[in-house]
């Protein structure tokens, strides 16, 4: 009996330990030039606006010349004059514009610079997507994901944290639930820049939602954006925040805007489960080998 007894136990420790264990699974997006290109605006827009609020301060303008250059670079300068010569020398000149006149204090000349980058790059947007990606809502869906492993990434580097929160497999738990701590900013820059890019990939899908307002899950993604921000506001735990986008937002926009589809079209890589019906899988399966495991012992 205590044989059996032993088995049992061991049996729990590895039930327990499929169900609360995330396999090697990550959402990952591939590239998809229209999706990246929308994303690339909604950056460069959030970028120069939090430009504006740190006019003559060098520390911050200096963090955020380096953020601009991540986006935009000789790269979309040459590949923007395949197409609007005025817009491949209008829109580098401008972000320079707005870096300049913020070291120089000048914030009525910031505030015109980021008004007229801003016109720009939504000109850009006819330029570089087609009418038909530009009113397709998984496209817009999957530049929101873009935005968001933007925001994640900002906050794993406000945080100086060695976990990839874009890297789900490395999520972690606390007696099957998870934890949930205040964390320590150690850069104050990065930690402004992964809420501002949050809450613009949270006003992306609010103004989606506005030309889809009947698909199914549009509520629950709502509140994980909410979630999201409220928890990035109170500096909450990289767990915390991974559950949120990975689990709270992904799957539901994942299944609600088609993404799986643009996969079939080379356009994006997707899971093709999302977490939810994965972790129900995942149970079931340590639900046979339990009940494999008892017949051979004899129970």
């Amino acid at each position: 009996m205590n044989k059996k007894f032993a088995a049992l136990l061991l049996l729990g420790v590895i039930a327990s330990g499929l169900i609360y264990t995330h396999p090697a699974y990550a959402h990952n997006f591939g590239g998809d030039e229209s999706a990246s290109w929308l994303a690339k605006v909604s950056e460069i827009k959030t970028e120069v606006t939090n430009v504006a609020k740190h006019v003559g301060d060098k520390n911050v303008i200096d963090y955020y010349s380096d953020a601009l250059g991540e986006y935009w670079n000789s790269n979309d300068t040459r590949e923007m004059g395949e197409r609007n010569t005025l817009l491949q020398q209008e829109i580098p000149a401008t972000i320079n514009a707005t870096l300049n006149d913020a070291s120089t204090g000048n914030q009525s000349m910031v505030n015109d610079d980021v008004a007229k980058l801003g016109g720009y790059l939504d000109e850009s947007v006819p330029v570089r997507v087609d009418k038909d990606k530009l009113d397709n809502s998984t496209i817009q869906a999957l530049a929101v994901t873009f935005v968001l492993k933007e925001a994640l990434e900002k906050y794993g580097a406000a945080l100086n944290s060695t976990v990839d929160l874009n890297d789900m497999s490395q999520m972690t738990m606390s007696g099957g639930s998870m934890s949930n701590m205040a964390s320590t900013i150690v850069n104050e820059n990065a930690y402004e820049n992964s809420v501002s890019l949050a809450t613009t990939a949270q006003q992306m899908f609010s103004d989606m939602v506005s030309k889809n307002p009947n698909v199914s899950g549009n509520s629950k993604i709502s509140d994980g954006f909410t979630k999201l921000v409220q928890d990035l506001n109170s500096k909450s735990d990289v767990n915390t925040i991974m559950n949120d986008v990975h689990v709270g937002i992904h799957p539901t926009l994942i299944m609600a805007y088609n993404i799986q589809d643009a996969t079939a079209h080379g356009e994006s890589a997707v899971p093709e489960f999302p977490l939810p019906a994965l972790l129900s899988i995942i149970s079931i399966a340590g639900v046979v080998v339990a009940t494999r495991f008892k017949s051979h012992l004899g129970f």
